[in-house]
């Protein structure tokens, strides 16, 4: 008597070299993470992709409001496309109105969905930052994802009219603002989040509460953008604490090495040798928009995510902040954007 194997038909050995094949990706995702190279490119993408479910982002999300700052290109006009895709209300928050709206135009025609809308807002403008939220308030009774992806790397310091220098303003204080702003229109979202577009550049640096605006020394624009990377986790952790009695998460993400427009105006070099191999953006926005979108990241808080995992905030032992360095920087951002205890936002 001949015993046969049970084949894929039979729906037995399909399952077992499923799980045989999940548990070397699993691997693999483990070994290559510690090589940056291997993890960070369209090479670590390619090799996470299989280990995914994206039935978390097979959502309608009609009725949903979700603010995406810089969307007009890069990985924020990744993101705000893909989250149009499935019908949210999408406020694209963007310093220029012009390129703001041809990409508001492009993602309607694409996607189908009018519910894309264009607001003005230089986040590193705190006079911008609170018009914007006056119009959002008049405009929309919640928020459910507010998303901080506006950026910038400069080469020379310098300082924007509220006399806060330019990395700082963009990445640190002027988002704290807003998320400040908008905090009781997020309570009222449905299932509502606060994300961070991070950079794995913070991994190189701590956080030094005694320069938070790169005024000592000559200044290096890359330091101090990885500077205020590391300043937004930390922020990360510290508004999941604030915020959790509300019921927001709040969540940080990088986006590994991605070919966007800002990588190649700010760090032409290295986009000219790493080209070929770079995520596309949409790539580079994926976790941000699984961060949005799935029910998972509903349940956890103050982490960081990349390529849909959790991921260590720190890998060299030197850059772990103390508490009161963080105490530092809230307080600090709180002095310099005029901002009390209480919510100003109704």
């Amino acid at each position: 008597m001949i015993t046969e194997v049970p084949n894929d038909q039979d729906g037995v050995a399909s399952p077992f070299i499923q799980g045989i094949m999940s548990s070397l990706r699993r691997l693999a995702d483990r070994l290559a993470e510690p090589t940056v190279i291997l993890s960070y490119t369209a090479v670590g993408y390619g090799l996470r992709k299989p280990l995914w479910d994206d039935r978390a982002l097979d959502k309608d999300l009609t009725g949903k409001v979700m603010v995406v700052t810089g969307a007009n290109a890069g990985l924020g006009f990744a993101t705000a496309r893909a989250l149009a895709e499935r019908h949210a209300t999408v406020i694209m928050a963007c310093r220029n109105v012009e390129r703001g709206e041809r990409a508001r135009e492009t993602i309607v025609r694409e996607t189908g969905n009018a519910a894309v809308e264009l607001a003005l807002l230089d986040v590193a403008d705190l006079s911008s930052v609170r018009a914007f939220v006056r119009q959002f308030e008049q405009e929309h009774d919640h928020l459910d994802v507010l998303l901080h992806n506006a950026g910038v790397l400069v080469h020379e310091r310098s300082q924007t009219a509220d006399g806060v220098e330019t990395t700082f303003a963009t990445h640190v204080l002027g988002p704290f603002v807003l998320t400040h702003l908008l905090r009781a229109r997020l309570g009222r979202g449905d299932s509502p989040r606060v994300i961070w577009v991070t950079s794995g550049g913070m991994y190189t640096t701590s956080l030094n509460v005694d320069d938070l605006q790169s005024e000592r020394g000559s200044f290096d624009g890359v330091k101090a953008y990885a500077h205020c990377k590391r300043a937004q986790m930390m922020l990360t952790e510290a508004w999941a604490q604030e915020l959790r009695g509300d019921g927001i998460a709040v969540h940080a993400t990088h986006p590994g090495w991605a070919d966007t427009p800002g990588v190649e105006t700010a760090l032409p070099r290295f986009h000219r040798i790493l080209g070929p191999i770079l995520r596309d953006a949409e790539q580079g926005a994926d976790t941000a928009v699984w961060l949005a979108v799935s029910e998972d990241a509903a349940r956890v808080t103050g982490k960081l995510w990349f390529d849909r995992a959790q991921r260590r905030t720190h890998v060299l032992p030197w850059t772990k902040s103390k508490t009161s360095d963080v105490r530092v920087l809230w307080d600090t951002c709180c002095r310099l954007g005029e901002i009390g205890t209480g919510s100003e936002s109704s």
